[in-house]
């Protein structure tokens, strides 16, 4: 049983670093791409490419564990338990980023502002993450009766009305401009990703499959490297996020391989140094954007402006890395700020 969990620390820590990479390349992919020197943005482009699969490996990696989970819960003890562990750093990050927010001069004090930022879109562009994943949780219970009872077959034709639905039709749309949509809402958006982790972690794939879909992981990176590039290329050199999509089939395939690849070759245990990253994932998660932000003039502009991306991001992804498991570190000792990363 301990074996079989080694892979999802794996995941953890990659899906980590995949997260911030993708943030700190976002600041130059986000330039016009014509404004820039191509090896610049393409640098950007690639790790964006390379680590897209960020967010669904984690919705993948919580599907095997929290719907894997055999044990009785009632639904009080689950959301004390799960939701509470979601809603209580929501809440506590929100407050910390409108804070920063307001002494940078991009929000005023307000009482009411916050609240409605909070209620709506969010007060970080990260923090999405917590409104999908706290969602999930709360129907977690239904849907672990579903796939607990289920049959492989009903998971797999459950997982391709998703793929049809949440990624089929929404490419289609992208690619030709409509799609045939019947109102399939129940199997749409990360839902999917939140049963294909635990369909993975259960369910055999042969040697055979495993192969094509590795292969097909190597293709859906190569895929959004260029097709952004050129989708870009077309719109003057504003970025087109079309290939970058969470539900778009070349990220979807890069997720499903790499969950693979962990759990039929990274079976040991993870070392030392990369462990510190899984133990300080979620916190990582919620505090790398302000590290970004705190230390952008000091550290990682000078870096970017003195060096190459193809180097300059992989050294900030590991700067803000250690930043920020150090800090997260440091609040888990904390009693009550310790709640802000469970």
């Amino acid at each position: 049983m301990k074996q079989r969990y080694m892979y999802l620390d794996w995941l953890r820590v990659l899906a980590t670093i995949a997260v911030v990479t993708i943030h700190v390349s976002a600041g130059l992919v986000a330039v016009n791409l014509l404004e820039v020197p191509l090896s610049n943005w393409m640098s950007a482009n690639f790790y964006d490419s390379l680590m897209r699969c960020s967010v669904p490996l984690f919705v993948m990696i919580s599907g095997a564990l929290l719907l894997g989970d055999k044990r009785e819960i009632t639904y009080k003890d689950f959301f004390m338990k799960r939701a509470a562990k979601v809603f209580i750093p929501l809440l506590g990050w929100s407050a910390i980023y409108y804070a920063y927010k307001v002494y940078n001069g991009t929000y005023i004090i307000s009482i009411k502002e916050p609240i409605r930022l909070f209620m709506t879109q969010g007060i970080s562009v990260h923090l999405w993450f917590l409104y999908m994943i706290l969602g999930l949780y709360l129907i977690t219970p239904l849907v672990k009766i579903l796939v607990q009872n289920a049959k492989q077959r009903d998971l797999q034709y459950f997982l391709l009305l998703w793929f049809y639905a949440s990624i089929g039709v929404k490419f289609m749309k992208y690619i030709i401009g409509f799609g045939f949509n019947p109102e399939l809402y129940f199997v749409t958006n990360y839902v999917g990703y939140y049963i294909l982790g635990y369909y993975l972690a259960n369910f055999e794939i042969s040697p055979k499959w495993r192969k094509l879909i590795y292969a097909g992981g190597i293709v859906g990176v190569l895929a959004t490297m260029y097709f952004t590039y050129s989708y870009t290329l077309a719109q003057d050199g504003v970025l087109s996020e079309i290939w970058y999509d969470y539900h778009s089939p070349n990220v979807a395939i890069v997720a499903i391989a790499a969950f693979l690849f962990a759990k039929n070759v990274m079976t040991k245990e993870v070392p030392r140094p990369l462990n510190i990253i899984n133990n300080t994932s979620f916190g990582i998660y919620l505090i790398h954007m302000l590290v970004l932000n705190v230390f952008a003039d000091e550290i990682f502009y000078v870096i970017k402006d003195s060096v190459h991306p193809i180097l300059s991001i992989p050294i900030c992804v590991l700067i803000n890395l250690i930043i920020s498991s150090i800090v997260i570190l440091i609040m888990k000792k904390i009693p009550l700020v310790k709640k802000l990363v469970p």
